[in-house]
């Protein structure tokens, strides 16, 4: 997200876009929004999980070659925390390489989280004959493991990546906003705006401007005034869309089968396996597995953790903070609460750890009493 605080959830290492000014954004005096008091008690906790986003400090790979004679590949991977965010416009990008290179229509995708079903769906869409082939299958994927706000946060370093990476970044990421919002409040989809704060704890060095996508966050206006806003020296108040993604991608595989698709439960260990299959177009959808399938040794796991409570039917804003201890955030859903916050780089446990879990509860306690008094 180009957006100061959900930016530095990437480990506080600088991982989104360089913003280019604009135009001074909007200040308001008005006073705060009562908040409802969110409940962190260890009761009301569902369920703890942890999932590796593919991270790669020079952002995601989309680009086609010549696999073997008989075969074009097309690289699509590499989201880092954005791969829902990213996914209807870097999909976009990845068939228009697959038609520059190719005029073939039967093609496999290779992965079926979000990157892999969103490729297929659009591809399916375009009348070509696909097939997903995955070892698992929502809700079994790592997109379902996700804090799901609409915002590239945790994509890429920006001093790995030219001005023409982030170009190709800015033009996917209004694609993919734009595709999203065919789909809000549709229960069917689990897509909704949320109003959304970025609770900032230092001063900003001077005025903020909008960036190159900042008017995807409509509605945006900046705050100064501690007194006011429980001591915060600014706070960012904007509205998102958030995203459920037990909810959407369900929906997603609904809409791939209905135009035409197929999904098939397939291991790949190696390049080889992929020469013996029928289709003509590989779609490389592969996420982290790509290091071990490709040999992309960019690919790095940042490990992410969510703390998942019972819903709260008052909770109907999102917030984005941090403490002494690392980041937070907090996501409302229809159906649970999401407590979030944690950028762990080249970590490959996948068990939930109980000390974040503590970690989590106490941070967003904390900024529960600090809001709502």
């Amino acid at each position: 997200m180009d957006r100061r605080q959900l930016i530095r959830l990437a480990a506080g290492a600088g991982a989104a876009a360089a913003l280019s000014p604009a135009r001074t954004m909007a200040q308001s005096f008005n006073p705060p929004p009562e908040f409802a008091r969110l409940d962190t008690s260890p009761r009301r906790l569902i369920r703890a999980v942890a999932g590796l986003r593919p991270f790669r400090e020079a952002g995601y790979v989309v680009r086609a070659e010549r696999f073997d004679r008989r075969k074009t590949l097309v690289h699509h991977y590499g989201h880092g925390g954005a791969g829902i965010t990213m996914s209807w416009g870097t999909a976009a990008e990845a068939i228009n390489a697959m038609l520059a290179a190719t005029s073939e229509r039967t093609v496999a995708v290779i992965g079926c989280g979000v990157i892999g079903l969103t490729t297929g769906l659009q591809l399916a869409r375009r009348g070509m004959d696909v097939t997903i082939y995955a070892e698992q299958m929502p809700p079994h994927t790592t997109s379902n493991i996700a804090g799901a706000i609409w915002g590239p946060a945790s994509l890429y370093r920006r001093h790995a990546v030219d001005e023409g990476w982030t170009a190709r970044f800015h033009a996917a990421a209004r694609i993919s906003q734009r595709e999203f919002q065919h789909y809000v409040n549709d229960p069917g989809y689990g897509v909704y705006w949320t109003k959304t704060f970025n609770f900032n704890r230092r001063e900003p060095s001077g005025p903020f401007e909008y960036g190159p996508i900042d008017d995807l966050y409509p509605g945006m206006v900046q705050h100064r005034d501690p007194g006011r806003w429980f001591g915060y020296p600014s706070v960012d108040e904007y509205h998102c869309l958030m995203i459920d993604p037990d909810i959407y991608l369900r929906a997603l595989v609904s809409d791939f089968e209905t135009a035409g698709g197929r999904i098939a439960l397939t291991r790949f260990d190696d390049p080889g396996q992929l020469s013996r299959l029928s289709e003509r177009v590989v779609f490389n959808c592969a996420g982290l597995g790509a290091r071990a399938l490709f040999g992309d040794e960019d690919l790095r796991p940042m490990r992410g953790q969510l703390a998942v409570l019972l819903p709260q039917d008052d909770i109907d804003y999102a917030y984005i903070t941090g403490s002494d201890q690392g980041s937070l955030y907090m996501f409302p859903r229809k159906g649970a609460i999401v407590l979030g916050g944690t950028n762990e780089l080249d970590v490959w446990e996948t068990e939930a750890q109980p000390e974040e879990v503590a970690r989590l509860l106490a941070g967003h306690g904390e900024v529960a009493r600090r809001i709502s008094g």
